[in-house]
């Protein structure tokens, strides 16, 4: 299948910062191309012999381009069948993640549908599987968001870490606070072992989050970011071939990582992103739901001889396509 992704972000609320700390980028615009890799994973953890039995799917690199302004952007990839491992199966998918790092507010959106799966454990990981290790009618579905609030947003940026939308001018970092809602689903799950009680399932995942992200500038031109996060959600599963539900009480975490240079003209940035659901806490095995993507980006900033008015920084959208809002005339209002 041939992978297309769009992302588009537009941000229409400005909120104060402490320069001292954040500035907005001296040249206005900005192209960008990036490579990326997104995997999706069901992990097992066996307590006993310490090992992992993973399944994961087998999704080609994308190539991506893009055009950035202000703090908005817009992106395209596209994933070649050729930079796909054909010995470890082929992933049938439909993926859309969507990314806001606002001033105030970090939003992650997520829809997921991936069908064909491989599967190793902690001592073949690197080994070609064989043809009773992949599992081409496999199904994983995940769709959900997470939220989050950044407290000490007048002096740390996610936008600057991750989305280069911004520069971190001085070492910051903030309280992450938030929640998430997610629904995962499983069809034709394989049997890993006599000791697990596999069954075709559904759950919906909701709760809590707290974590912390820190950005440090080492140099003046050089930037580290991480943030991880840690949640606790309540999770209703049910049992898709005897419809019995079951509540449970299952931890999530949520980590990104960026490394760069950040120059006034190139930026040169290597990125990751990782989003888990643990799906059961058991004594002898835990399972979780992991997505991940890793990225590398660069991007060229410039300015324009002749700027473009409706991707100036506050231009009135809302009033270019309704009109200005009018004042009441009183003289006009009868009263009875």
């Amino acid at each position: 299948m041939i992978f297309v992704f769009l992302f588009f972000s537009v941000v229409t609320v400005y909120a104060q910062v402490d320069s001292i700390y954040i500035r907005e980028h001296t040249k206005a615009y900005g192209a960008k191309v990036y490579f990326g890799n997104d995997i999706l994973a069901l992990d097992y953890d066996f307590e006993d012999s310490k090992q992992k039995q993973t399944f994961q799917s087998n999704k080609p690199a994308t190539i991506g381009m893009g055009f950035l302004w202000g703090s908005s952007s817009f992106s395209f990839s596209y994933g070649f069948s050729f930079m796909r491992d054909k010995d470890r199966g082929k992933t049938k998918y439909t993926d859309f993640q969507y990314h806001y790092y606002g001033d105030k507010y970090l939003v992650d959106l997520y829809y997921k549908r991936n069908r064909g799966f491989y599967s190793y454990n902690s001592d073949s990981k690197t080994e070609i599987p064989t043809a009773d290790h992949i599992y081409p009618n496999f199904n994983i579905h995940m769709y959900g968001v997470l939220f989050q609030y950044v407290s000490n947003n007048k002096r740390y940026s996610l936008g600057a870490a991750y989305d280069f939308n911004k520069v971190q001018i001085k070492s910051a970092g903030s309280l992450l606070v938030g929640g998430s809602v997610f629904y995962s689903s499983l069809h034709n799950i394989p049997i890993v072992s006599d000791d697990v009680d596999n069954f075709d399932k559904r759950t919906y995942h909701f709760g809590p989050n707290i974590g912390y992200g820190y950005n440090w500038v080492p140099y003046k031109k050089m930037l580290v970011a991480g943030a991880f996060t840690l949640g606790v959600n309540g999770a209703i599963e049910e049992n898709l071939l005897t419809r019995n539900t079951t509540f449970l009480i299952n931890p999530a975490i949520n980590a990104r990582f960026s490394i760069g240079y950040i120059g006034e003209e190139w930026i040169i940035t290597g990125s990751a992103l990782a989003n888990g659901l643990y799906l059961n806490m058991k004594e002898d095995y835990q399972s979780s739901l992991l997505t991940s993507n890793f990225s590398f980006t660069i991007i060229k900033r410039f300015n324009l001889k002749k700027e473009i008015s409706f991707l100036k920084k506050g231009y009135d959208w809302q009033g270019k396509l309704f009109g200005k809002k009018k004042d009441i005339d009183e003289s006009t209002i009868i009263e009875n």
